[in-house]
């Protein structure tokens, strides 16, 4: 089976063998108070700095997914009131979950070919004046948007945090970490291993954040899990396994300057396929190029159509993204992930103009 679905998708195929050694050497059973995890943290953590060249200054935290890092900021992190701009089903989720935690939560719906800093100019400046925290969502995987994330372009007051949702981006483009405070993923998209583990990216003025609001009332408070992290340790017990094959992965894989490059060669395969093929009547949903989402491509057209190009992947053991929300029927997603090669890519193509 090859799958292109975005997310849980395609592993790396040398994963296998780090499980395997992983089992041999006893990771899967080790404490995680113990002096080995500490050690495997520890270095887990440098080479993702490292690798992904996030800042020395921001503090990395393995929890259990993305979803769960939207209420970690909830519960830490929003002080009054936190304002959600969205153009998919998981920006809105997002912003749905968290007005049940906080009551002054408001979200505002953009339109798929509008830029989100385009967008957040049009706010009036009374409304971004009460915002505290500002939520946004870099890669919707719904519609395969992707935006840019610009701090300045945003407009909002120099105190005010902004959290990201990169699940469909983080481990597979280079991302401008210093233009926000939270950034937060999910391990089973671009970071290439399978699903139960989560990414959550803090800066020093998310920290001060939370030490200023000092919220403790919920086990995942991000001060108990900087707490932790300061020891080398997690606020509970991880996903040791998931840990380890990013550390092993982290040692093996480039700089995300070439993954990210790679990334963008690939999607350019996938761009000039099919705007050039004259046998399917199917468009990209987001039709401004800039807006693109470099690693989930999401194609429309009739639903008969639809189903008969995910009927056809079934048919070869190919797993295709079938439509989300809004585009359930008459859309269908391609990862583009960094464990997909050019030649998983050639293969798909070659079946599509069967």
């Amino acid at each position: 089976m090859l799958s292109f679905y975005p997310g849980p998708s395609k592993v790396y195929p040398q994963t296998l063998g780090f499980i395997q050694e992983a089992y041999e050497q006893g990771i899967v059973s080790i404490n995680h108070r113990s002096a080995r995890f500490e050690k495997l943290l520890k270095e887990t953590l440098e080479n993702l700095h490292v690798k992904w060249a996030i800042p020395s200054d921001y503090t990395i935290y393995f929890i259990s997914s993305a979803t769960e890092a939207w209420e970690i900021v909830a519960q830490s992190l929003i002080e009054k009131q936190s304002l959600h701009l969205y153009n998919g089903a998981f920006g809105k989720k997002w912003g749905h979950y968290v007005e049940q935690i906080i009551p002054l939560a408001s979200s505002l719906e953009f339109g798929l070919n509008e830029s989100l800093s385009e967008f957040a100019q049009q706010i009036s400046p009374d409304l971004k004046s009460k915002i505290d925290t500002i939520c946004l969502v870099q890669s919707e995987t719904s519609n395969g948007t992707g935006q840019v994330i610009n701090r300045q372009a945003l407009g909002f007051p120099d105190d005010c945090l902004i959290a990201v949702d990169a699940t469909s981006s983080m481990g597979g483009i280079l991302l401008p970490w210093a233009e926000a405070d939270v950034w937060l993923a999910s391990c089973q998209k671009c970071m290439g291993i399978p699903a139960g583990l989560g990414v959550l990216v803090c800066s020093p003025k998310a920290l001060k954040r939370a030490e200023k609001l000092s919220k403790k009332d919920h086990y995942n408070s991000i001060l108990l899990m900087e707490q932790n992290r300061k020891l080398f340790q997690t606020h509970y017990t991880p996903n040791v396994l998931g840990i380890y094959l990013l550390n092993r992965l982290s040692q093996t894989l480039p700089p995300i300057e070439e993954i990210h490059k790679n990334t963008m060669e690939k999607m350019a395969i996938w761009e000039d396929f099919w705007t050039h093929q004259s046998q399917f009547e199917f468009d990209f949903l987001i039709e401004k190029n800039e807006l693109r989402l470099a690693t989930v491509l999401a194609l429309k057209g009739q639903s008969a159509e639809v189903s008969r190009i995910l009927h056809v992947g079934e048919q070869n053991q190919i797993d295709l993204g079938k439509g989300y929300g809004t585009w359930k029927n008459n859309t269908f997603r391609i990862a583009n992930f960094p464990s997909h090669t050019v030649e998983d890519i050639h293969t798909l193509i070659q079946l599509l103009q069967v």
